[in-house]
């Protein structure tokens, strides 16, 4: 096979793999501060006593969406879906410590999953579940469900 043979089978195949990881996404990356507008279950008062934690910083790299988030300082990663408004991710952490109840407690294992949807460029929604696991004492153990609002910058879709 001569060189421009292999040349001309070589380009596309290298802008095929190129461009699967440069989907356009239209989720801004960056600072989002995450505010509840229905709290489904929060037994402990999780979003209360950790209020200034529910803030992170997105980051969007093709179809792959991530989050460092404030909460126990977890990095929550998962995928847009097919269609390219609505993402999940999720992300655990091992023996934290966490203040419940006005109790001091260690985690064995703290569970978060977010689904969001993309409103605008600037602002997505969705439901956030967090789990806190302890083998004692049962008073650690506890669940916060919520439906929330993520703004980027204070700017909302208008």
């Amino acid at each position: 096979m001569s060189t421009p043979r292999r040349f001309q089978l070589l380009v596309p195949a290298l802008l095929v793999v190129g461009l699967a990881g440069c989907l356009p996404y239209p989720q801004d990356q960056g600072d989002y501060v995450l505010t509840p507008v229905e709290v489904f279950r929060d037994e402990c008062g999780l979003y209360e006593s950790n209020r200034d934690k529910f803030a992170g910083t997105l980051q969007v790299t093709g179809r792959v969406v991530s989050l460092d988030f404030g909460l126990l300082d977890s990095r929550l990663t998962g995928y847009f879906l097919e269609n390219g408004d609505d993402f999940a991710i999720d992300g655990s952490v091992v023996n934290a410590v966490a203040e419940v109840n006005g109790e001091e407690c260690l985690l064995d294992q703290v569970n978060l999953h977010l689904e969001g949807t993309t409103q605008c460029e600037t602002q997505f929604d969705g439901v956030l579940r967090v789990r806190y696991e302890a083998q004692r004492p049962d008073t650690c153990v506890c669940e916060l469900w919520m439906r929330y609002e993520a703004v980027k910058d204070s700017k909302r879709c208008d």
